[in-house]
Formats: C-alpha cells, sequence, structure tokens
C-alpha cells in the first residue's frame, strides 16, 4: 500500500514538474482563437454585477528559441453595462455615445503585438499607442460626449497594459485546466472562482468580489457566445421596442447634455417622429417609452402620451404619480390601488423602500389624501375606505404603514357613534411616510366637531405634540433605520420644517381646550410658526401642508390673547417681526407700535437688528455678466435686488420669465431695487441665443457653480430678494412678484 502511495507522489510531481516546463510548441503562421467570460459580483453596498465576453484572434508571428511573437486581433466584445449591452458587432453609428462603447468597436478593428515564453507567460507588449490614439480620434469624430473624466484620463486609466495582457491572457492560467492539446500545448478550457475581499484603509471592508472566468479554444462552435447571449438576453435586446427604447434613452441624454440649446429640442423632435412611423398610434409600449423623453421637452405633448397610456405600461413611478394625480383630479379613486401596486412591485428598489418612495408617498397623501379631505358625501369616502382595504389585501407591509394614518382619518370622518369615534382616537400610526402629523391634526378636527369628550382630546393631542417632537428629534439625530444617508439628507431631513409646522396646529389645538392655559400654548404655537428660514428650506412641503391645515397667524392671536402681558415691549415687537416678514403689509403697523412703545426710539436700527437675527445672510458672491463684467454682492449695498435663479434648460423658469423681464422694463422703483438673474447649470451660449431669440433685456449673471449651494438653492425657479441690511427672503414661486416688490419696497432699512 505504501508502494502505491510513493508512485502516485512521484507522478504527481512528475506531472507538476511537466507543466512548468516549456509546455507550448507553436509554429510560424499558426492561427487560433479563443473565446473567454467574465462575471462579477461585486457584492458591495450597491449590488452590481459586472458581465462581459470576448473572442480574440491569434497569429503566430514568429518564434526566436523559447519566445513566441504573436499579433492578438480581438473580434467580438458583449459587455453588460448598467441596462444596456456594449455590442461590438453592431456598427458604429448604433453603438450607444459610451467611451467604452466606442474604445471597443475600434479595439475589433485593431491588433496588438504580445511575446510569450514557452510555459505561456506574457513578456511585452506592443502597438498600443497606435490603437489609443485610433480610439481617441474615433472618440472626436463621433462627438462622444465625456462625462465626469476626459477621455485622455479614461483611456490611460481603463486601457492600461494589463487590461491588454488580460485580453490575451488564455496560454498560463491558475485555475481549472481542462488538458492541453499535446501537439501544440494550447489549453483547450479554464475555469476559475475567486471572491476577495476588500478593505478601505481604516481595515472596514467594502466588497468581496466574486468572480467568474471561462475560456475555451475556438473550434468549431463557440459555447461560450451562445452562454453569453442567453445571460445578456441578447436575442430580445434587438427587437423593435427595444432598440426604439434604447434610442429614445440617447435623445433623452442628448437632450441633457445640450439643455438650453435653443436647437436642441427641434433636433430631438425631429428624431423622435422618425421613430414614431415604426410603430401604431396605439402601442402603448412605444409610448410608454416616449414619456422618458417628453418629460423634458417644452411642446412634447408629455401629458397627453401620459394621458392615452394604461398604467401596467408606464415606465417609472413617476409617470404613475403624474397619471394618478390626474385622476384623483377628477375625482377618479379607481386605479388608486393599480397605481400603489404598480409602485411597490414593478419599481421595488434594492432596499427596503422602493427607488423613489419619498415622492410616491408624497404623492399618494397630497393627491388621493387631499381628495379625501375634499370628500363630504359618505358613500364616496366609503368608496375610498374600501380601496384602502382593497390595498391592505396586496399584503404589502410598508404600504399598509404607509396608510394606516389615512385609513384612521377616513375612519374618523364616517364614524357618527361616539364609542366608534373614542376608539379611533386611540389608534397610533408611526412610520416614516405615513404623514401622521397631518392625519392627527385632520383627525383631531374630526373629533372637536362631533364633540368628543375633552379628556379623548386631551389625550389625543398631547400623543401628537410627543410624536411630532420625536419625528423631530429623530431627523436631528441624523439616521433613520431602512433608510439611506444619501435619502435621510436629501429627502427627509427637509420635512423637520413640516412636523415644526404640525407641531404648532397641535399646541393651538390645545390651547382651546382650557382657557386657564389657554397663552401659554398659543405662545408654543407661534414659537413653533414656519418661519422665513423654514420656507427657504422647505417652501414648497409647507405650502403642500397648509392646503390641508391652512396658515393661522398664531403670533397675532397670541399677541391679542393678554398673555403677553408677562414679556416686555421689545420681545413683544420681536414677535410681531416674524409676522412682518412673512407678510410684508404688516410693516407700517409694526412701526406704529414700536413708536407708541419707544416715541423717542429709533426703529430703523431695531428693525434691522430684527431682521439680522431671523434671517439668512447674503452670501458672498463674483460673478459674470454675459457682457463679461463682474458682478459682486456688495456692487448693490444699499438696494433691494429681486434675484431669479434660473436656467434656459428649466422649463417651469422659461415659461414664467416673462414676468422677469416685464418687472425689469417697468422697475416700480429703480432708485431702490435691482432686478437680476443668475442663469444656474447653463452654458453662455444657450443663454445669449435665448435672450437673443426672446429679446428680452434683463440682466443674467453666470453661475460659478457655487453660488446656489450658498443660496441653499433647492428648485428652480426660484426668487429672493436681496435686502440693504445683508440678509434675505425668499418671494414664494408664482406670487405676484409686482405686489409683494411694492410691499417690502416700503421697508426702511
Amino acid at each position: 500500500m505504501n508502494t502505491v502511495k510513493i508512485n502516485l507522489l512521484m507522478s504527481i510531481i512528475l506531472i507538476c514538474g511537466t507543466a512548468n516546463a516549456q509546455v507550448l510548441k507553436l509554429k510560424t503562421g499558426q492561427k487560433f482563437s479563443y473565446e473567454a467570460i467574465k462575471d462579477v459580483e461585486l457584492n458591495d453596498q450597491y449590488k452590481n454585477k459586472n458581465y462581459e465576453y470576448w473572442k480574440t484572434n491569434f497569429v503566430v508571428i514568429s518564434q526566436n528559441k523559447d519566445v513566441y511573437t504573436l499579433k492578438v486581433s480581438p473580434e467580438v466584445f458583449l459587455t453588460k453595462w448598467a441596462d444596456f449591452i456594449h455590442d461590438s458587432t453592431v456598427p458604429f453609428q448604433e453603438q450607444p455615445a459610451e467611451f467604452m462603447a466606442i474604445a471597443k468597436k475600434v479595439l475589433t478593428m485593431s491588433s496588438y503585438n504580445i511575446s510569450i515564453d514557452g510555459n505561456g507567460n506574457i513578456m511585452g507588449i506592443s502597438g498600443l499607442p497606435e490603437i489609443k490614439t485610433a480610439i481617441l480620434t474615433k472618440l472626436k469624430a463621433l462627438k462622444t460626449p465625456e462625462s465626469y473624466q476626459k477621455h485622455d484620463d479614461l483611456i490611460d486609466g481603463l486601457l492600461n497594459e494589463n487590461y491588454f495582457k488580460g485580453l490575451a491572457s488564455f496560454f498560463s492560467y491558475r485555475g481549472k485546466t481542462v488538458n492541453r492539446i499535446p501537439k501544440n500545448g494550447l489549453m483547450l478550457s479554464c475555469e476559475i472562482d475567486t471572491t476577495e475581499k476588500k478593505f478601505s484603509p481604516e481595515g472596514v471592508q467594502t466588497s468581496a468580489p466574486h468572480t467568474r472566468k471561462k475560456f475555451n479554444l475556438v473550434t468549431s462552435a463557440q459555447p461560450l457566445m451562445r452562454e453569453a447571449k442567453e445571460k445578456l438576453h441578447y436575442a430580445d435586446y434587438y427587437t423593435p421596442i427595444k432598440k426604439a427604447s434604447r434610442k429614445i434613452q440617447e435623445l433623452a441624454d442628448q437632450f441633457e447634455q445640450e439643455k438650453g440649446s435653443q436647437m436642441i429640442e427641434a433636433k430631438v423632435l425631429k428624431q423622435l417622429d422618425s421613430l414614431d412611423k415604426g410603430f401604431a398610434k396605439d402601442d402603448y409600449q412605444y409610448m410608454g417609452a416616449k414619456l422618458g423623453l417628453l418629460t423634458y421637452l417644452n411642446t412634447g405633448g408629455y401629458w397627453d402620451v401620459l394621458e392615452k397610456v394604461p398604467y401596467e405600461y408606464l415606465p417609472g413611478e413617476n409617470d404613475i404619480d403624474n397619471k394618478l394625480t390626474r385622476d384623483l383630479e377628477r375625482g377618479d379613486m379607481s386605479k388608486v390601488k393599480k397605481a400603489m401596486e404598480l409602485s411597490f412591485t414593478k419599481f421595488k428598489g434594492k432596499d427596503y423602500y422602493p427607488m423613489n418612495m419619498g415622492n410616491t408617498a408624497g404623492s399618494i397623501h397630497d393627491n388621493f389624501g387631499g381628495l379625501i379631505y375634499r370628500i363630504q358625501n359618505k358613500d364616496s369616502l366609503q368608496a375610498a375606505y374600501n380601496i384602502i382595504q382593497q390595498i391592505e389585501e396586496l399584503n404589502i407591509p410598508i404600504v399598509t404603514e404607509m396608510l394606516k394614518g389615512m385609513k384612521t382619518y377616513v375612519q374618523a370622518k364616517l364614524a357618527t357613534d361616539q364609542k366608534e369615534l373614542a376608539e379611533i382616537a386611540h389608534v397610533n400610526f408611526n412610520s416614516v411616510f405615513d404623514k401622521a402629523g397631518r392625519y392627527r391634526i385632520l383627525i383631531y378636527d374630526e373629533l372637536v366637531k362631533k364633540q368628543i369628550p375633552d379628556s379623548i382630546k386631551l389625550a389625543y393631542i398631547d400623543y401628537t405634540i410627543d410624536l411630532d417632537k420625536k419625528k423631530m428629534d429623530q431627523i436631528d439625530s441624523g439616521s433613520i433605520e431602512n433608510i439611506s444617508p444619501f435619502y435621510f439628507t436629501n429627502f427627509i431631513a427637509k420635512n423637520k420644517v413640516v412636523y415644526k409646522k404640525n407641531l404648532a396646529d397641535a399646541y393651538y389645538r390645545k390651547s382651546k381646550l382650557d382657557k386657564k392655559t389657554e397663552e401659554s400654548y398659543l405662545q408654543m404655537a407661534a414659537d413653533y410658526l414656519p418661519t422665513q428660514q423654514d420656507i427657504v428650506d422647505n417652501e414648497f412641503g409647507l405650502k403642500k401642508e397648509y392646503k390641508f391645515t391652512p396658515f393661522v397667524p398664531y403670533t397675532d392671536l397670541y399677541l391679542a390673547s393678554g398673555g403677553s402681558t408677562g414679556i416686555n415691549d421689545e420681545a413683544k415687537l420681536n414677535k410681531y417681526v416674524d409676522m412682518v416678514i412673512l407678510e410684508p403689509e404688516r410693516y407700517a403697523t409694526l412701526k406704529e407700535n414700536y413708536l407708541k412703545a419707544y416715541p423717542n426710539g429709533d426703529f430703523k436700527a431695531f428693525f434691522n437688528k430684527a431682521l439680522k437675527s431671523k434671517l439668512p445672510a447674503i452670501p458672498t458672491f463674483s460673478l459674470s455678466e454675459r457682457s463679461g463684467k463682474t458682478v459682486a454682492n456688495t456692487d448693490h449695498q444699499n438696494k433691494f435686488v429681486f434675484v431669479d435663479f434660473w436656467g434656459t434648460w428649466c422649463g417651469a423658469c422659461v415659461a414664467e420669465i416673462d414676468r422677469i423681464e416685464a418687472i425689469h422694463l417697468k422697475n416700480p422703483n429703480p432708485e431702490k431695487l435691482v432686478v437680476t438673474t443668475i442663469a444656474c447649470y447653463d452654458k453662455k451660449k444657450n443663454v445669449d441665443d435665448f435672450m437673443a431669440k426672446e429679446k428680452y433685456s434683463y440682466q443674467v449673471l453666470m453661475s460659478d457653480g457655487k453660488v446656489e449651494k450658498d443660496f441653499k438653492i433647492r428648485g428652480y425657479p426660484t426668487k429672493l430678494l436681496l435686502l440693504p441690511n445683508g440678509v434675505y427672503v425668499m418671494i414664494s414661486f408664482f406670487s405676484n412678484y409686482e405686489d409683494i416688490l411694492s410691499k417690502y419696497l416700503k421697508w426702511e432699512i
């Protein structure tokens, strides 16, 4: 037995020794090809996957002792790239406008040389500079756009020597080798399956890429190409609708890259019209695909197409939200369940919530919830309640949680029995997207209307106050379970001002329960009333909330209640300044009250000091005007400056920019008021072309990419009024700008 083991061990040693000896026996002029696949699952926070197939042809050019020189000619690349396939077999005009797609197509028309030793190790490589030059030349000829990196940088970073060696690394492989061809030493096939853990400089694991590689020496069949095409759903990728969808996406990308150009919309529409001719007028799949492009276009008919396309053919959550909004505006609730089902199944994100959860939740609460708020008919309310129950039957927990407050509100509106109302008052709800603060106020108002005992109302409003405070504390903590840091920062944190408004409304309602404590709770309501800074932080969120619980001047009520006798005149006047900021026409009353309290006082100094303590300071900026002149924030000291943040690419901006021109031409007080605009994310040529086309004359400053961030601009257009004392206020979108400016101009600053 021991003799058998020794003999077996000797055989293994001999085999290994043979493997390390020269194994390649190639002849000059010999031709052969390899095909390969590389499948990588990154296993990082994004769960991304990369997949690529390639085929490479080889010709033995020469042999010098144990070194072979081979000509390497890549023939085919099939690469999974996001939702696209980079397919080198199609013409340049069908390639996506991406660096790697064009680069790989050029590679299939190129060749380079490698030198390998007898064991198959690559010793040298030549001919790469010519290939890189050819790629850059083609990218320039096709006007392929550059994104975050220049093409010169990409070609050095991605198409380096190691990349080209990888395309030809079929001769010496550390994997599961399925024998070699004895007469020439070429490997028939190889597989390798590895997982490599990667760590940050701090030692935290960032990913663990799982890589699977295969290659075959090509004989008559190409099994790996067949496998790759099945994996990539290659046949489906080239159906007419998929090809049209990709073309539409390219047009959308083109529009985005050239947004603001006075020619781009006409160019895109012309190409879209050409695509239209290949599909029937009622082809809903094609019509749905068009929506992603029509969203960008001012004259593209997005809403007309949206109206015709059934929900199941809509390509995105946003389209579902928009269509449902239209239906609900007409009072049609019949598609709410369908919309919710699609949003939370078809568009389910990689994480806990759907990809666009904030917008979807906001849309359903503002529109379906808004319809319920307006409905007074019992049968219609019952129909709404039935729809919510049907949605619950979908068994999607996050949807059930999201709608619990809305459902309880409908129950409160329907209920007439005191016992039933008391049970409703004990229903609690508190999830991230349930609009709990809004619905608890609305339910409380129903309890008041239906004369529930004060003890129940008191417990209800106390819980509401506690909930709103905890919501604000949760946002202050900086994180929420199942919410990514990015989503929290950009979409959740701004809702603190909405909870603040909910809290003001709750304190006001509590003030009505007991005369003894009325003044104290009125003061709290006034303290939490949204300020001008809150409007700057989340104007649109507050506007939506005011549709359900309208603005009430709690500060007015508090000052009129008699409770303010405990504070001095200056503190009382400071509270009144908050109202003046929100309603500039109150300025005269504030001045009158100040002079009553301080007949010899300096009102202007008081008002300036109060404004500076309550309003954001004007950031420092220095921007170029279209003519080349530099304009700084210090150039208009001691003047009011009405500023419109806009862009030629922004449909909403362009739709109302004539109102800015009107104020510029008919400036009510040129000595005090300057009218200007700041073009953001825009090109000077686009602005110049737009101004020439429309014959507008207002001043346009070109953003430096910093000024909009310094002013915390979150949407376009945004109007600000810079005050002479170095602070600024926000002017609500689509308000009567002339009227509101005339009120602010009466301020003595």
